[in-house]
């Protein structure tokens, strides 16, 4: 495995990439888990705990979402993953207008070490392009209407495909 100085950096949103928000506001599917976590119940494809773990192994993985530290609560187990780092802005905002602000050092840092960064969130063709350095990537999974919203090893970048180690993602 690469050391983390390598492997590119990935900021995880939950809801409408973890969480199918479709599937919540709909019927219910066999294809998912419904896994409670703080009064709420989220929906996580059946796919998605071998898909981060993944993810976890070929990148380091921040926690870059509105539940903050509790993602890493109920939904990091039933992930099977550990604790992630957290991005925070100290506040207990629920919009998500500070999570380019809080991501903005930790995205800057790692660029200047040489590392790919990637945001994966729920963006709605709302990118913070501009309000993040120069050479972050951004996956917007309200992108791709024709699926259920959520992360899919197909929507991911072939560069961060090229990095499995062995494993399908």
């Amino acid at each position: 495995m690469k050391s983390i100085q390598q492997r590119p950096l990935v900021l995880l949103d939950v809801d409408g990439v973890l969480n199918d928000l479709k599937v919540l506001r709909g019927t219910p599917s066999e294809d998912h888990d419904y896994v409670p976590s703080h009064g709420y119940r989220l929906a996580v494809p059946k796919y998605m705990p071998g898909l981060i773990q993944w993810l976890c192994r070929v990148a380091e993985v921040h926690w870059c979402t509105t539940w903050r530290q509790r993602a890493n609560d109920e939904l990091a187990a039933h992930l099977g993953i550990s604790a992630l780092p957290v991005i925070d802005d100290g506040t207990n905002d629920r919009h998500v207008d500070w999570k380019a602000r809080a991501a903005h050092d930790v995205a800057a840092q790692a660029l200047r070490d040489g590392r790919r960064v990637l945001w994966i969130e729920d963006f709605y063709d709302d990118i913070p392009s501009d309000e993040m350095p120069e050479g972050v990537e951004f996956l917007d999974t309200a992108g791709y209407p024709e699926v259920n919203q959520v992360l899919d090893p197909f929507t991911l970048p072939a560069w961060l495909l090229a990095l499995s180690d062995g494993q399908a993602a």
